[in-house]
Formats: C-alpha cells, sequence, structure tokens
C-alpha cells in the first residue's frame, strides 16, 4: 500500500462552510439568489442547493461565483493565505 505523503495542515479561514460563506457574500452585495443566479447564468435553484451544501460546486462555477462576489477562489472555499493575501 503506497505511504501517505506528509501534508501540512490546511490554514482555513473558520468554520464557516463554503455555502455559508457564498450566502454570506452573496447578502452583503445586498443581492438574491435569483440575481446571482442570473448574472452567472444559472437557476436559483442551484445558488440555494450551493448555500445549503446539497451540491457540490464545481471549478468553473468556483470562479464564476468569486468573479461575481469580488474575491478569490481561494476565500470562497475558505483557505487562508499566509501571506496576508484575501
Amino acid at each position: 500500500m503506497p505511504r501517505k505523503p506528509d501534508l501540512p495542515p490546511l490554514d482555513l479561514v473558520n468554520n464557516e462552510t463554503i455555502g455559508q460563506r457564498l450566502a454570506r457574500l452573496r447578502k452583503k452585495k445586498k443581492m438574491t439568489q435569483q440575481e446571482l443566479a442570473e448574472k452567472i447564468g444559472i437557476r436559483r435553484y442551484l445558488i440555494a442547493n450551493y448555500e445549503q451544501g446539497r451540491t457540490r460546486i464545481y471549478d468553473e462555477m468556483l470562479i464564476r461565483l468569486a468573479m461575481e462576489l469580488d474575491c478569490t477562489v481561494d476565500y470562497l472555499v475558505g483557505f487562508k493565505q499566509k501571506d496576508g493575501h484575501k
């Protein structure tokens, strides 16, 4: 059986889920789920599912959401960079 590499622990921002962070950022921009969905070309129920953790957010959608919410993908997924960037 292959040996697991020794990986450093991830430095995550807090215990907030991606969905909770997505909802918080969306509300901070005073957007409804419908408005966000229309801006990135998907249906409102997908935003609701993302926010409630029922649907996995794929790479392209993470990028589109981060662009629309004016944040980095790292921030959206909860990763805090060591050099202090978003």
